[in-house]
């Protein structure tokens, strides 16, 4: 065994070993804890972007959400999938986690060049603006610097020792906002706040040396056969990194070029929200399920099929209400959000509430693949899809804008789940995955009638008694489901 991978396993006792946590409380455990961070991030990180929006304007905001979305598209280059593959291999092989982490740090030092050229090409060739050129270039550093951290943190993802991770999310975030926050009130610009992201990068690769240092000794290391092996390995994943990158974030580039910047400040202004509410929910379940699926697909293959058909089942449970209360509600939420701008955001908001349940279920069933090795499937249905959501706004977005850009992200997140679907049961066999939506749609119906027919302050509480009250007389929660819960109330 490495000795800095025992090391940290004596300090702070990574394998539980008397403590009698069973694996249902510890995934429950690691979910909490990444649940608890992506709230926390993601309230943040949506308190300062409702501010941005209301203050920047859209023209400014469309420029900074068009910004992060290009160099989103680069900073691939700079991780080319070896970080999902980080946390999988040192999950089954933890005494190799030195090795593993400074073999792919090393690697990412000349990848990170060729990100940061290929963006001043970038900004060269399409002769940008001043304003938009200086925040692609602190935004592409930002980018960089938090991929390389990130190589770190994926040790304690494959460690299960989420809670290291969520400190790291939550302090970046912090000073994020604060300072976010406080260069707006200060009256600074769009440019002020790519400033802050640098500092926030600088601060995220400090940390992420510090809190390593007792689990791997800092060095470059040169295995260039140890490393060629690696991103063969991840040549899957960095392919299906790129089209799942274009997936989600060629709609505000195609917008930003096709109708200019104030387009993608509306449409942003309906995307970034939902985008915010299934990052903390889908984000959660497939950061604390990959290594426990990664580990049963050698050892317990019952008790991964049993895994994520119950994770897809609490997924739709929790997905589909959100669902039909967004689609309902989408006036009131953006009054509430941005006051009496961003009206035409209304019916993108509305358009793209239904992703949601797409949106959550995906990455959990995408990341069953990944751990079932098939990541050589997962790649040409990414790259399927990400091509028919290009194509689909290339037609759609000369004539109909941003209303284009929404119908293409639903329809693409509806074609990702059920090409997921369709290979999860070609090549482990057939699942719940597909049922487990049934009973909570009936449910929502209910619920969605009386959003709509009643005018009240408490209409929330009274629309989650509905939906509950449904789900009971549906008997949407077996015997299995209360054995979890009397589990997760024991831990």
């Amino acid at each position: 065994m490495d000795p800095s991978s025992a090391s940290y396993e004596n300090d702070i006792n990574m394998e539980p070993k008397s403590d009698g946590m069973n694996q249902v409380q510890r995934i429950v455990k690691n979910i909490g804890v990444t649940g608890l961070a992506q709230v926390l991030t993601s309230l943040m990180a949506f308190i300062l972007l409702i501010y941005l929006a209301r203050i920047l304007g859209e023209a400014d905001f469309g420029i900074y959400n068009f910004a992060m979305s290009v160099t989103a598209l680069f900073v691939v280059i700079t991780d080319l999938g070896v970080n999902q593959l980080l946390v999988r291999e040192i999950a089954r092989e933890r005494d190799r986690s030195s090795e593993y982490v400074n073999s792919a740090v090393t690697l990412k030092i000349p990848l990170s060049i060729m990100t940061f050229i290929g963006i001043v090409l970038f900004s060269w060739i399409f002769r940008y603006g001043d304003k938009v050129v200086i925040l692609l270039y602190l935004l592409g550093l930002y980018n960089i610097l938090l991929t390389v951290s990130s190589t770190y943190l994926s040790l304690f993802q494959a460690w299960e020792k989420m809670e290291y991770v969520a400190t790291f999310q939550i302090i970046e975030k912090i000073i994020v906002v604060s300072l976010g926050l406080y260069v707006l009130i200060l009256g600074y610009g769009v440019v002020a706040i790519g400033c802050v992201y640098l500092i926030a990068g600088f601060f995220d690769i400090c940390v992420a040396l510090l809190i390593s240092k007792r689990i791997v000794k800092h060095e470059l290391d040169f295995n260039l056969k140890f490393q060629k092996s690696i991103l063969i390995k991840a040549l899957p994943l960095a392919v299906g990194s790129i089209f799942s990158i274009v997936f989600f974030r060629i709609d505000s580039v195609i917008l930003g070029f096709l109708k200019g910047y104030a387009a993608v400040g509306i449409y942003t202004a309906a995307y970034n929200p939902l985008l915010t509410l299934s990052s903390i929910i889908g984000g959660m379940f497939s950061s604390a399920l990959y290594p426990v699926m990664s580990r049963y697909f050698r050892k317990d293959r019952n008790s991964l099929q049993k895994l994520i058909e119950t994770s897809s089942k609490y997924i739709a449970l929790i997905g589909m209400p959100i669902t039909v209360f967004l689609i309902t509600a989408a006036d009131k939420v953006i009054f509430i959000l941005y006051g009496g701008k961003y009206l035409d955001s209304i019916i993108c908001f509305q358009i793209l509430s239904f992703f949601i349940v797409f949106r959550l279920m995906n990455p959990t069933i995408g990341t069953f693949l990944i751990a079932i090795e098939k990541q050589n499937v997962q790649v040409p249905i990414i790259v399927l899809t990400a091509a028919f959501n290009v194509i689909l706004n290339l037609i759609l977005i000369p004539e109909f804008s941003y209303i284009a850009a929404s119908i293409s992200t639903v329809l693409s997140e509806m074609m990702l789940y059920y090409l997921f679907a369709y290979f999860i049961k070609k090549y482990h066999g057939p699942t719940k995955i597909h049922s487990q939506i049934i009973k909570p749609f009936i449910a929502s119906v209910p619920m969605a009638a009386v959003i709509s027919l009643l005018d009240t302050p408490l209409i929330i509480p009274v629309a989650v008694l509905v939906y509950l009250g449904c789900l009971l007389l549906l008997k949407a929660l077996d015997e299995d489901d209360m054995k979890i819960i009397r589990s997760v109330l024991s831990f």
